[in-house]
């Protein structure tokens, strides 16, 4: 079966990102593939040729209040619908949905991409439940990278 290299670009919430670089003590890690690149995190992956589904590499941590706010998010996937999706994480070890995307769209090397993509309840919960569900989020793009 043919497997396809591809690249998760996301800025997941351009707020809590920016709250977290004005704090004293506030990091963000990429490890295990992840990289940040023009303030997008980067996740390298691969899909099954025919499939719906992406797997990605690669740990993001978010880390302030002296470790009150300890966030790790790692082995993402986006599972595919039509012209929905829904993106999962792990956290703690366990594998939960992030966020949701609507109005996905398809292009030259751009194998998903949405302006739509918003908080779930799990999503909310785990940046600690500043932000709702529903809440959006940064847009969210697939690339080929072969």
């Amino acid at each position: 079966m043919t497997v396809y290299p591809l690249e998760l670009e996301w800025g997941l919430k351009d707020s809590f990102i920016a709250y977290l670089e004005a704090l004293p003590d506030g990091l963000i890690e990429e490890h295990n593939g992840a990289t940040r690149r023009d303030g997008v995190f980067v996740l390298p992956g691969r899909q099954q040729a025919g499939d719906d589904n992406f797997a990605f590499t690669g740990t993001m941590r978010f880390y302030g209040h002296h470790g009150v706010l300890d966030v790790t998010l790692d082995n993402f996937s986006l599972e595919r619908s039509g012209n929905r999706a829904v993106v999962y994480a792990e956290v703690s070890g366990v594998r939960i949905p992030v966020a949701q995307l609507s109005r996905v769209e398809a292009g030259d090397r751009t194998v998903l991409h949405s302006e739509s993509v918003t908080l779930t309840d799990d999503g909310a919960a785990v940046l600690g439940g500043v932000y709702s569900p529903g809440a959006s989020l940064a847009p969210l793009t697939i690339r080929s990278t072969h």
